[in-house]
């Protein structure tokens, strides 16, 4: 076993470190295995081996899980092979070819949203730059919107069917239910700017009316809620009419990634139900599942009112329902009415809200009013004309004593017939008419993990679509499918940590735990004028998120 031993020479102290050992003859004794001098020396040298060793630590963990899944799904590849199909130039910059950097693009859209002037900066603090095989201050924003520019528009739908056709065969997805929904984006374009066409005004859901909007179609998986496809489009179109000129490519597109399937079942709500869509989803061969406007069924609710029975489904909550089926907007179909409490809380409030302010207003109301009865009755009228508050409130208006009076009156027989044959009933319609009762309810409260995707594409924090700097149609379709391709990469990281490690928060909690994983980057500096040697090491973290690193490939399993 080897040891340190100090000794001396000429009346000066050493050290070496020594091993014991027998002789030939049996004696013990000590052998020199490494002199190291006298302790100034030793220190000197202790001192120059740590000036020569060099460290760099930075975030890794989020980064390095998206950049491998880009690689297994061969996203670069399929941007620059659509490119190139299209007759475009597939473009080298800073080391880097055109699809290479917009996979750079929507891995640091998925870890750090923020603008492309300040991509550099962040990326400094990653691993990105290293995995890239570049440095961090050649992601500029001049980098990025030249390596947008070389991308045609008609490259993108291809580009999009390479990746998610991989990612089936990769994730072993099956054709299963297909949520269907819209949203919208504000932008900060000028109203003067005509390079854009998709860059329209109209009711923005995040209510910036006064901005230009893009409108944005997306078709997500029942299983794992991961995007399918995409298609950015006008703002100023409503939803029916988006589905009516959507579903037709749409369809198309999800055929070409399954083609054995023969029907397709679209999920959808009830801001896209028509009785032309719908007989254009069933003219197509295919199947819906939807939401009909509670308004126009009145009749219908307050049948089904009486006849709700207590149904269970596999989530083990019980719920009231009560299926019928018939001709609904030239269709036959079958129809599930549901009761639900939220809808029946959300519904009361909003009649007490507006009843409330309603009656506020006319208390106000002068009785010398300035454009006499005509305008007063038209003030009247507008107050009225609000969301249930027509059925409920009845108002006089007369003239006593040279002073105008408004008189109201509620018709609490009216109201509690509201509450009781309306409020907090949905209908549901499908043409799936072999399905379960069960079936076809949960079937549509799936297309609410379509609104929960939409939610990580306006978080600030992960996947944002938002902040969008382009003025012209072609980048912003290219910053779509940017958006599209760091959507995908998430909520694939997302089902892989649920499936190997039993993962469940949000995504942009997973992503937070996994950006604690940092990578260690050692340069130990050899002595005379050989290479250093350089290498990485994972530093120590949480067991918890060791644990998710693996499962989604971030750390070594």
């Amino acid at each position: 076993m080897a040891s340190l031993q100090r000794y001396s020479s000429h009346g000066i102290t050493y050290y070496r470190i020594v091993e014991s050992y027998r002789r030939l003859d049996g004696k013990p004794t000590v052998r020199a295995l490494l002199h190291l001098g006298k302790a100034e020396d030793l220190l000197a040298r202790l001192q120059g081996q740590r000036a020569a060793l060099g460290l760099r630590s930075v975030a890794s963990g989020a980064v390095d899980a998206a950049f491998r899944l880009a690689q297994e799904l061969a996203c670069a590849q399929a941007i620059n092979s659509a490119i190139a199909s299209q007759g475009g130039s597939v473009r080298r910059r800073d080391g880097l070819t055109t699809g290479e950097s917009l996979v750079a693009a929507a891995i640091a859209r998925l870890v750090h949203p923020c603008s492309k002037r300040a991509l550099a900066e962040w990326a400094a603090q990653s691993s990105l730059p290293a995995r890239l095989g570049v440095k961090a201050e050649a992601l500029t924003s001049q980098h990025f919107w030249d390596q947008m520019d070389a991308v045609p528009v008609q490259a993108v739908e291809e580009a999009e069917q390479a990746v998610v056709s991989k990612l089936l065969e990769v994730e072993a997805l099956a054709p299963g239910l297909l949520a269907y929904d819209t949203t919208n984006f504000y932008t900060h374009l000028e109203t003067t700017n005509g390079r854009s066409v998709l860059a329209q005004r109209g009711h923005n859901k995040q209510r910036r009316h006064d901005l230009r909007q893009l409108g944005l179609a997306l078709v997500v998986s029942e299983e794992g809620q991961i995007p399918l496809t995409h298609v950015l489009y006008e703002g100023s179109r409503n939803d029916v009419r988006s589905f009516q000129k959507l579903l037709k490519p749409l369809r198309r597109r999800l055929k070409q990634l399954w083609r054995q399937a023969q029907q397709l079942t679209l999920v959808f709500d009830q801001g896209a139900e028509s009785r032309e869509n719908l007989g254009e989803v069933r003219r197509e061969g295919d199947h819906y599942v939807t939401a009909l406007r509670s308004s126009d069924h009145k009749k219908l609710l307050a049948e089904a009112a009486g006849k709700l029975e207590p149904l269970s489904l596999q989530s083990g909550q019980t719920v009231r329902a009560w299926r019928t089926q018939g001709m609904v907007e030239g269709q036959v179909q079958t129809r599930v009415v549901v009761w639900s409490e939220a809808l029946y809380e959300g519904q009361r409030r909003g009649l007490e809200e507006h009843l409330g302010k309603a009656l506020r207003e006319m208390a106000a109301l002068s009785p010398h009013p300035r454009g006499g009865e005509e305008s007063l009755r038209r003030q009247v009228a507008r107050w009225v004309n609000r969301q249930y508050v027509r059925q409920v409130l009845q108002v006089e208006v007369r003239e006593e004593g040279g002073e105008w009076k408004v008189i109201p009156k509620l018709d609490e027989a009216a109201r509690e017939k509201l509450e009781k044959e309306y409020f907090g009933l949905r209908l549901l319609a499908t043409s799936q008419h072999e399905w379960s009762t069960a079936e076809i309810i949960e079937a549509y409260r799936g297309q609410s993990r379509v609104e929960r995707v939409f939610r990580d594409l306006k978080d600030p924090w992960v996947c944002a679509f938002r902040p969008q700097y382009h003025w012209t149609d072609q980048k912003l379709v290219v910053h779509a499918l940017i958006a599209f391709l760091s959507l995908l990469l998430g909520r694939v990281l997302l089902r892989r940590a649920q499936q190997g490690a039993h993962y469940r928060g949000t995504l942009r909690n997973l992503i937070q735990q996994l950006s604690r994983i940092r990578t260690a980057t050692v340069i130990e500096r050899q002595e005379g004028a050989g290479r250093p040697r350089v290498y990485e090491q994972a530093e120590e973290c949480d067991p918890e998120v060791t644990r998710l690193g693996r499962a989604v490939g971030a750390l070594p399993s």
